[in-house]
């Protein structure tokens, strides 16, 4: 019997760890909370706004006036850059039988600068004012109260006369307000390689020296040749028949194999007879070293 005794105790102690061991979801039974941890990755999608900042250029017109030499010429050693829009749309009507170079502007016609004024503006008097590269005024235009639609430069220089090629032209516009207070707009530089002036009866087409022929050589340039198709276009659309070709250079030996060139250009262009293009070689005037085509329409006054 005392056997027996012991032999059960013994089974109800060894049957103890099994019951405290029992499974956490059998009936009857709690379980104490588990700590979990969980690991989340993602990706963060946003969008950034970029906008292209188109700072206005300015001029210090005080330190312009310290430079030894002519500012313009830090320009003129780089490409200019061309609006290929503007000169297709300046344009309705292409005629076949004229070579077209689209992708060139225009030669330059007065007004050669231009300024739209601010809008809304109250103003007691207002100064328009064209600069040379040194900074100094070349044409001053004045007026009181209302402010003009647009503001041009026509090319009337009182310093040189008129407006010249391969020259840094610069424009501000200063608003004095009725509190008396002063506001300096600045407009656009221009550097002309070619111009166009004259009248409807007589024209004069200036081209730079520089741009159209190689440095101290008779050839022409690839600048050279565009420009000088874009001047035999314009004889042709505008039924020019007479025409004088002059070349203003330093040195008149190459002045006057330049000057050979492009008349053998002219004539070949416009399919002329040997003759028919007058043509001479000069010294350099007040307008630099140039090479000046003056064209006249058919009853046009010589």
């Amino acid at each position: 019997m005392k056997t027996s005794l012991s032999t059960a105790l013994a089974l109800l102690v060894s049957a103890t760890p099994l019951l405290a061991a029992a499974p956490a979801g059998a009936p009857g039974m709690k379980s104490a909370p588990e700590e979990m941890e969980v690991q989340i990755k993602g990706q963060f999608k946003g969008r950034f706004l970029v906008k292209r900042l188109a700072a206005p250029v300015t001029m210090n017109l005080e330190k312009l006036q310290d430079f030894p030499e002519d500012p313009s010429q830090k320009i003129l050693l780089d490409p200019l850059p061309i609006s290929q829009g503007s000169e297709f749309n300046a344009r309705s009507e292409v005629k076949g039988h004229a070579p077209f170079f689209p992708w060139i502007p225009a030669i330059s016609e007065p007004p050669f600068l231009r300024m739209v004024p601010p809008k809304n503006v109250q103003t007691l008097s207002w100064m328009f004012e064209v600069f040379n590269p040194q900074g100094q005024t070349i044409f001053r235009q004045r007026g009181t109260h209302g402010l003009p639609d647009e503001l041009i430069w026509e090319g009337k220089d009182s310093e040189k006369k008129y407006a010249v090629v391969d020259r840094l032209y610069s424009a501000q516009l200063t608003v004095t307000t009725p509190d008396e207070k002063a506001t300096i707009y600045q407009g656009e530089s221009v550097v002309l390689p070619a111009m166009i002036y004259g009248s409807a009866d007589s024209e004069t087409v200036e081209f730079s020296l520089a741009r159209m022929f190689g440095n101290g050589k008779a050839e022409l340039s690839a600048e050279g040749q565009v420009m000088l198709a874009k001047i035999c276009e314009r004889i042709r659309e505008r039924g020019l028949t007479k025409m004088h070709v002059r070349v203003a250079g330093g040195n008149q030996n190459l002045s006057a194999d330049r000057e050979a060139v492009l008349v053998q250009a002219l004539e070949k262009s416009l399919h002329l007879s040997s003759g028919l293009v007058e043509h001479d070689h000069a010294e350099p005037t007040l307008r630099g070293e140039i090479a000046v085509f003056w064209l006249k329409t058919p009853g046009g006054k010589s």
